[in-house]
């Protein structure tokens, strides 16, 4: 068996966007490729049979955008507009590959849903700082000024963001009249549409100088164009909303038991308020980390009149159905992760990686799984692929956590080998059985490969994913005692030859753990973050994320953000370290990054840093192809230097 390398990314195909037309026994989805030529990704559509499982690429530009379903046989694509700050549709035949145009309209569209008759829903992106009917040449003058006058002032894979909002319209295409729904400070957030077009309920609050994190609830009556609040914005943090058997599905929370790390419930709308139907105590959707995914997929449906929606526990994710009444019950396991679903009749599609293998697209009915695609078949033809063997242990604490192992390609009982720590983002994300490319590299450069979800992570509830106030103490309690599990599981693995390396809070982890122990012998840290203090300010979830988890703000409880700050204990620090930081990460700055190699630096610890221009904090799961490799390269020499001695 051959190992796999770092460039093997460019044979993984991605699957995203799965959706099915209400006209016909037809579906559509996306499959993406990294293009080294254009150093981005091409992405295509392709169409599937939901019957006959026979599906076929539809277009070949690698250019598609988001789509709907326009009538039988014909999509509605979205294309970048010819203008700036526009966006063009043009019409596909699905038979012919025909394509002509559709219409334009004037902003840059997040999302469009089709209504009754001619009406469009449309989600539009729109600068509030400037007015909207200001002339080509007067946007060309202000391309040199930014205006910051509210938080968050930029987002990560977005940029600066201030002023900016997204905006309801109603557009009909037979008259051209496009009608705005929401204010002109009002932020949207989801939006559901009831089966007939004529009933539009959206999520969303207005503000002036900080986002909230709470939602109002609202409901559009598209014929007359009224509005009506249903539920007041400063109530609930309102997350997906579905309309499904002709009733309402809102997730929501207080956030009165456990803040952020609190999950939502589920309530159904009835007359104008929402009643509790299901209490939930697992994320809604697939938050099962790995590297080999691209593009957004749907984790809520309608299926035979009930609520299909997708639930992330332990190591895995899968669907769920939920009825009117509370009733609730698992539609079919699946040993992997779904991660996207659509509904064709009494079918169920869903994109999917199973253990040890890429993304497909699968059909279930009548209790049968079908693999209906084998577009990654030849991607790891010949190559090893490490299973992840199940370790996990009890804790000192007596409480249970999950950890697994991959051994190195050729492994041999009788030899030692250098083994590495690593560490999920989040923290409230889970590793699972799932191929991770970065990981199987590793492993086939001859690495023992490690890794657990920590007391933080997500799939084991919101109790156990609160450590609000704990960061650096019982997760980093659990990381410890995870390699000692290790190291007695796998008595090949050289304790001298250690490595540790993660991104965002695996980065921050990284961080605290060369501040707190010399038993790692080389470590990587990724996007990170490392002082709390300077990040409040800085990143673009900052003044939440940190304000929450910390329990605490620069200015009520300063001590007590230091103390849970690695930057406090980079004097202890001896490990080699390499940093490794987008400079358009948002999410964790690179000032982060900066004050920790200073620090590193400045106390004479052998350390590099790795800047990459134009990416942010996905790097690692959609940067450009050529930076992807780059980043690989700097990790796979960084630990070659420090532990194959």
């Amino acid at each position: 068996m051959n190992p796999i390398l770092m460039e093997d990314l460019l044979g993984y195909r991605f699957l995203s966007g799965i959706s099915v037309s209400p006209f016909e026994n037809r579906a559509v989805f996306a499959v993406a490729v990294q293009d080294t030529r254009s150093n981005g990704y091409k992405k295509n559509l392709w169409q599937v049979d939901p019957l006959t499982g026979k599906a076929e690429k539809l277009t070949s530009h690698g250019k598609a955008g988001a789509f709907l379903f326009e009538k039988a046989g014909t999509l509605l694509c979205q294309k970048p507009g010819k203008k700036p700050g526009t966006t063009d549709y043009e019409y596909l035949e699905l038979d012919t590959g025909k394509t002509e145009p559709a219409f334009t309209l004037p902003w840059p569209v997040n999302k469009l849903e089709k209504l009754c008759g001619d009406l469009y829903l449309v989600n539009a992106d729109i600068d509030t700082n400037y007015p909207e009917e200001m002339t080509e040449e007067e946007r060309k003058a202000e391309e040199d000024y930014i205006k910051i006058g509210e938080l968050p002032f930029w987002d990560n894979g977005v940029g600066y963001v201030s002023g900016h909002r997204d905006t309801l319209y109603l557009y009909n295409k037979a008259t051209g009249e496009r009608k705005r729904i929401t204010e002109e400070k009002f932020a949207l957030g989801s939006t559901a549409v009831s089966a007939d077009g004529k009933t539009v309920w959206y999520t969303g609050a207005a503000y002036t100088q900080m986002k909230l994190e709470k939602s109002g609830l609202y409901e559009l009556d598209v014929p007359t164009g009224k509005v009506q609040e249903l539920l007041p914005q400063d109530r609930m943090r309102i997350g997906q909303i579905k309309c499904a058997g002709g009733e309402l599905y809102v997730a929501a929370s207080f956030c009165d038991k456990m803040g952020g790390t609190e999950k939502n419930d589920w309530y159904l709308l009835k007359g104008s308020k929402l009643e509790k139907i299901l209490d939930n105590d697992f994320t809604i959707g697939c938050n099962i980390s790995t590297d080999c995914r691209y593009g957004s997929s749907a984790s809520l449906e309608e299926y035979q009149g009930k609520l299909l929606y997708l639930s992330t526990e332990a190591k895995t994710c899968f669907p769920k159905l939920l009825g009117p009444d509370g009733t609730m019950e698992v539609l079919f396991p699946f040993d992997g992760a779904v991660d996207g679903i659509a509904v064709c009749g009494d079918t169920v599609l869903f994109t999917a990686m199973k253990k040890g293998k890429l993304q497909e697209l699968w059909s279930w009915k009548d209790g049968k799984l079908r693999q209906l695609t084998r577009l990654n078949t030849h991607a790891l033809s010949g190559k090893y692929v490490g299973e992840p063997e199940y370790c996990g242990f009890v804790n000192s604490q007596g409480t249970h956590i999950d950890g697994w192992v991959i051994k190195p390609i050729d492994f041999d009982e009788h030899k030692s080998y250098p083994a590495l720590l690593s560490m999920h983002g989040g923290p409230c994300v889970a590793w699972g059985e799932l191929f991770v490319h970065e990981m199987q590299m590793l492993a086939g450069q001859g690495y023992f490969v490690f890794f657990c979800n920590p007391r933080g992570s997500d799939g084991r509830g919101a109790k156990f994913a609160d450590i609000k106030n704990k960061y650096g103490t019982v997760d980093f309690d659990d990381f410890m005692e995870f390699t000692d599990h290790v190291l007695d599981c796998c008595p090949q693995i050289d304790k001298d030859r250690l490595g540790v390396l993660g991104g965002s809070y695996g980065g921050f982890m990284t961080n605290w753990i060369i501040g707190n122990t010399t038993r790692f012998a080389a470590a990587v840290s990724q996007r990170s973050f490392c002082n709390p203090i300077s990040d409040f300010g800085n990143s673009c979830i900052g003044y939440t994320f940190d304000a929450k988890e910390f329990a605490a703000t620069p200015w009520n409880g300063l001590d007590r953000m230091w103390d849970h700050a690695p930057l406090k204990y980079a004097p202890n620090v001896k490990t080699p370290t390499l940093f490794i930081h987008a400079l358009e990460d948002y999410n964790c700055p690179l000032s982060q990054g900066f004050e920790m190699f200073s620090a590193l630096k400045y106390h004479g610890v052998t350390s590099e840093m790795v800047l990459f221009k134009g990416e942010n904090h996905e790097l690692s799961r959609s940067g450009k192809p050529l930076h992807r490799q780059r980043r690989l390269k700097e990790i796979l020499h960084w630990f070659e230097t420090y532990l194959k001695h």
